[in-house]
């Protein structure tokens, strides 16, 4: 599992010059931009990368529990491969209260190599990240001699990394692939960036002004949609029609309409609009499939945020219950981060019990 920003179907060739023609973009076959680790926690301090050596950049963040998982994996493969220097960089969050110290330093020797933080809309996250096409974490990148060789999940590493070591790796032939995939990912982006644009405006209450700039955009790109800028203003201006909207896409499958809105009712339920936040997850919960593993489990975080432990703990068992035939059956690591949650929502239901 990789944790990604909200996805939306890209069906144009529409500003794909203007993306493409970026001089920034890096990928396989290019030269690795500049390190960029504003505080180094634990190892050694890496400079840049010298000539004749092989590195492995991997990017994280404390929030991200496919990242957690995979941090142990990461931890071996440095351990097996000690000609190789490992970076792990914390992006996409803040640097406050010691959050990332304390995280590294809970990990412990499961995270056992170089690790620094680098910023969360800046530094590497834009450098490597954004430059690469990448929208989801944990992703690594493999440098040797430095140029960028491969790039992908960490834990789909092992193989790509012993090639690249033995010069066996075949870069022409995952650039091909990588490329196709890295442009349509940067299209999504760049239109994500212009929907966060537009969430800034209905949030600030300049609803007008929202409504026309997504008129003017699908106007000029009549195949592209802002449904999510959309959804969001639906709330503000009709709120039957946006509870219709709700329904609407919580009965549809599929991991967009799950993101929609998990991602929304996390959104309203921060910012104090708890009754809304609830609305939106009870109807994603309640027009689930029964073998969703990945709404049960969203449901738990969102009632783990709550502050809700006993709901929580109804949907990570639902969860489990489905997992022998979910999607994630074969994935070990998975069940055992949904098994540990139900042991965490348990231990909080007993003693918020005992505090009454």
């Amino acid at each position: 599992m990789r944790i990604a920003v909200t996805k939306l179907f890209i069906a144009t060739g529409l500003m794909l010059g203007a993306i493409l023609a970026n001089a920034d973009n890096v990928g396989p076959g290019s030269a690795p931009p500049a390190l960029d680790v504003k505080t180094w926690y634990k190892g050694t301090p890496v400079a840049g990368f010298e000539k004749d050596k092989t590195y492995v950049v991997e990017f994280w963040a404390t929030w991200c529990g496919p990242c957690i998982q995979t941090i142990p994996h990461v931890t071996e493969l440095a351990k097996k491969n000690t000609d190789v220097t490992f970076i792990g960089v914390s992006i996409w969050e803040d640097d406050k209260d010691d959050n990332i110290k304390n995280f590294i330093d809970k990990m412990g020797d499961k995270m056992n190599y170089n690790v620094g933080y680098s910023g969360n809309k800046t530094g590497m996250s834009e450098s490597w990240m954004m430059a690469a096409g990448q929208n989801g974490i944990p992703a690594a990148f493999i440098i040797k001699n430095n140029e960028i060789q491969w790039i992908g999940h960490p834990a789909e590493m092992d193989t790509p990394l012993a090639e690249v070591k033995a010069g066996t790796f075949k870069l022409a032939e995952f650039k091909a692939k990588f490329d196709k995939e890295a442009e349509a990912s940067r299209m999504q982006m760049a239109i994500r960036k212009e929907q966060m644009s537009i969430t800034a405006m209905i949030k600030a209450g300049k609803l007008d002004e929202a409504k026309t700039k997504i008129a003017e955009f699908e106007a000029k790109n009549p195949t592209l949609k802002l449904e999510d800028a959309k959804f969001l203003l639906l709330s503000k201006t009709d709120h039957n029609g946006w509870k219709t909207k709700v329904k609407e896409i919580a009965a549809k499958t599929g991991p967009d309409a799950t993101q929609t809105l998990f991602g929304f009712a996390m959104d309203q339920t921060k910012g104090g609009n708890v009754d809304q936040g609830n609305m939106v997850i009870e109807q994603l919960l309640k027009l689930a499939k029964k073998d969703d593993v990945m709404r049960f489990y969203l449901g738990a975080v969102y009632y783990s945020e709550s502050n809700d432990p006993k709901k929580a703990l109804v949907q990570i068992e639902k969860a489990l219950s489905v997992f022998p035939k979910s999607e994630l059956k074969d994935n070990p690591q998975a069940k055992a981060a949904f098994e540990k949650m139900k042991e965490e929502f348990t231990a909080k239901v007993k003693a918020k019990s005992k505090g009454k």
